[in-house]
């Protein structure tokens, strides 16, 4: 027989930090489902192969596991007991080592038998263990769960070192209709829920698991937040219809509503159209962050109309008055905003570029001056490389990019910190800049996170990579290098920013010689900084940022380089490709390229024999102590076999050359077959390591061109062959 079991932990509110900005409760569903999952794994009870389900709200987080057995099985447990010599005398009979072994064990001293084990011959019993009832083994293992569940903040109640990220008041665990005497936080669970804390704040008292939905529903509580947003979705439409609109896209701030209410009740409210004349942006961004409104445009044309949308945490009861309430509070934020704007419009970018240089941007580095002016030289260099029609474009754009946080609106407070940029192109174009000007201004810090939005203008790609270019040589300059977790400063956000722009608008950039012209300002200035330390640093760092984004550990959320399915060697095998001095993720997008033809060609039936070869002749020449000639001395090449392969090799150099300049890498690896049977031969008629210095090294020489060609896109000695060491 198997029933459902059902665990709830009632907290205090969460505050809306708590829940979703700050990975509350958002974090803490999976986080329990994965720990309820581990936990029966690791135990006898068995249980039904359906899924954890859990819910969520501000008061609760619950899960329900279906199927759970009444009792574990019975099971055979065998146990070992001391060394044959030490449990049996001369005569053969039982010492009272072995008689105490069984004693302890409930085992008759007939019953144990001899076996052969790698500390030799030992004695052995074989038990019967009786499966203990459900309600036996739950308590210690919801108590478990429930105590290791992770938050970014917690907090102490009791006098103990209890810890959870508000105070737990009540549990529930009910298997079917029995209670599970679970003990934690201080209390022992029951069988007693509670409604919303308004409009039914009675005790529930919940007769089986099954009944717990249905009676929190009647309750007033929408426990499952996944129905909560359908529900919240569903209100939201039907509100914004009404009004002749539709809403603003916005899933987090729809994430974030969810999860701070129990029972949604959407309504909406009305501003005056004069804040219309506000840019859009900072209307919307009005409405989120403090109030958590919604913003409604045109249903065609996308125009804001003079309304916003809101949650109540309850039912339509004296929605009026909460409506009122809630359009004197926004008219005050809107009021400020425009106050902001108006004062700022009278400040053009230009006439606040010498008032950057009494802001610090990084301790001992300068000021956002002295940044701007990197930006300058920087972003020209990179026009000049990726979209030199905008080198003007980019120029006049770095020298404004970071006027704006002095404005009131984006200096006042966090109220409006996100719209860095977005405020300064609204700056720019209000004083007579450029449309490219104000979108590169605009786009300049994107993409601030993995779902981000790249920038789309070529001016806009050109800033936004020397400002990260230049944000990472400056973090590393300052010793601002991050470690493990800890990354204040945002260092590889900024990198990881690179590479997806990179990689994903297929654009192609040596970064090592791009980390060379954005350290060089910061190398001029301070003569005494370890050059050569930084500049490994430095690669080490871009090198794991190029890894991450094409191995898929992390970058591109919901792009698709994550799901390509790379193997780690593959991704590896293009990383280490070396040609003309770079290394192979110097080019990000290129190097996810050449991994992408790799990926393919290892179903090839020629790969593993090529794999090998490589191999073979890798390995020969790392153990060369010699220090090989720069050039292959033709007229040493005696043998048959080795002019062969030299002839083999000038034949594949001449076949690839416009295929590597072509990028063309899915024609290389099987051109680069063609020296197979080649290369077979040198090896079975040649003798590479001769007494002859010069022969010797000559021939290592050879084999030292033909990796080479190779390694140019990819350092196959990385991949890595089953049974090898």
């Amino acid at each position: 027989m198997s029933r459902d079991l059902l665990f709830e932990i009632g907290v205090e509110e969460l505050p809306a930090a708590y829940t979703y900005a700050e990975g509350g409760l958002e974090g803490a569903v999976p986080q329990l489902a994965q720990l309820l999952e581990s936990a029966f794994a690791d135990r006898a009870l068995p249980r039904a192969k359906g899924e954890v389900v859990v819910h969520a709200t501000p008061r609760r987080l619950a899960a329900i596991v279906p199927g759970i057995s009444d009792r574990e099985p019975d099971r055979n447990e065998t146990l070992t007991g001391p060394a044959v010599k030490a449990a049996y005398d001369a005569g053969g009979k039982p010492t009272p080592a072995l008689l105490g072994f069984c004693k302890g064990k409930g085992v008759d001293p007939a019953a144990v038998k001899r076996v052969q084990t790698p500390r030799g011959e030992y004695v052995e019993a074989t038990i019967r263990r009786k499966g203990r009832p459900a309600l036996e083994v739950l308590p210690e293992l919801l108590e478990s769960v429930a105590t290791r569940i992770a938050f970014p903040k917690t907090m102490r109640w009791l006098v103990d070192d209890t810890r959870f990220a508000r105070p737990v008041r009540w549990l529930v665990a009910l298997l079917g209709d029995a209670v599970v005497p679970v003990q934690a936080f201080g209390l022992e669970a029951g069988r007693a829920s509670h409604g919303h804390r308004f409009l039914a704040p009675a005790r529930i008292e919940l007769r089986r698991a099954a009944d717990y939905l249905p009676a929190l529903a009647k309750a007033s509580v929408m426990v499952d937040f996944r129905h909560r947003e359908e529900e919240i979705r569903k209100q939201l439409e039907r509100e914004a219809k009404r009004l002749g609109g539709r809403v603003v896209e916005d899933r987090e701030l729809i994430e974030i509503n969810n999860f701070q209410i129990e029972w949604p009740t959407a309504f909406a409210g009305t501003f005056d159209r004069k804040y219309l004349e506000l840019p859009r942006e900072v209307i919307v961004m009005a409405l989120r962050e403090h109030q958590r409104f919604f913003a409604v445009e045109e249903a065609r044309g996308g125009h804001l109309l003079p309304n916003f949308l809101a949650l109540r945490n309850g039912d339509a009861r004296n929605l009026d008055a909460i409506r009122r309430g809630n359009e004197g509070v926004l008219v005050a934020r809107l009021e400020d905003a425009r106050f902001y704007w108006e004062a700022d419009l009278e400040h053009p970018p230009a006439e606040r570029v010498e008032a950057l240089a009494g802001v610090v941007w990084l301790e001992g580095l300068g000021s956002l001056r002295d940044k701007a002016r990197r930006l300058e030289v920087l972003g020209e260099w990179l026009a000049e490389r990726l979209a030199p029609e905008a080198t003007g474009a980019v120029t006049r754009a770095a020298w404004l990019c970071k006027t704006d946080l002095l404005s009131e609106m984006i200096g006042s407070g966090k109220e409006y910190a996100a719209l860095e940029g977005v405020m300064g192109s609204y700056y720019a174009l209000h004083a007579g800049e450029s449309k490219q000007v104000a979108d590169a201004i605009a786009e300049h810090y994107r993409p601030r996170g993995p779902a981000d939005a790249l920038p789309a203008s070529e001016a806009g790609v050109v800033l936004a990579l020397a400002d990260k270019l230049d944000h990472v040589a400056g973090a590393f300059v300052a010793g601002k290098v991050p470690s493990g977790s800890q990354d204040p400063f945002a260092v590889r956000r900024a990198a990881n920013g690179v590479v997806r722009i990179l990689v994903e608008q297929r654009r192609h950039l040596d970064l090592y010689a791009a980390t060379m012209q954005s350290t060089a300002p910061f190398f001029a200035e301070r003569l005494e900084l370890p050059q050569a330390q930084i500049m490994k640093q430095l690669g080490d760092f871009w090198r794991g940022r190029v890894a991450g984004l094409i191995g898929g550990s992390e970058g591109a959320r919901g792009q698709g380089v994550r799901d390509e399915g790379f193997a780690p060697d593959t991704v590896e095998v293009a990383m280490n490709a070396r040609a003309e001095g770079r290394p192979g993720w110097a080019d990000p997008y290129d190097c996810l390229l050449r991994t992408r033809v790799l990926h393919g060609f290892r179903t090839d039936p020629r790969f593993l024999p090529l794999v090998i070869l490589f191999k073979r002749v890798a390995n020969i020449l790392a153990k060369a102590p010699e220090k090989l000639p720069a050039t292959l001395d033709r007229e040493r090449l005696t043998e048959p076999a080795e002019r062969a392969l030299a002839d083999a090799l000038d034949r594949a150099r001449t076949a690839t050359d416009p295929l590597w300049e072509g990028r063309r890498y899915e024609q290389i690896l099987p051109a680069l077959l063609e020296m197979e049977k080649a290369i077979h031969a040198f090896f079975d008629d040649v003798m590479v390591n001769v007494e002859d210095l010069p022969t010797r090294v000559n021939r290592l020489r050879l084999l030292a061109e033909v990796r080479e060609l190779f390694v140019r896109g990819w350092d196959l000695s990385r991949i890595v062959v089953e049974g090898e060491k």
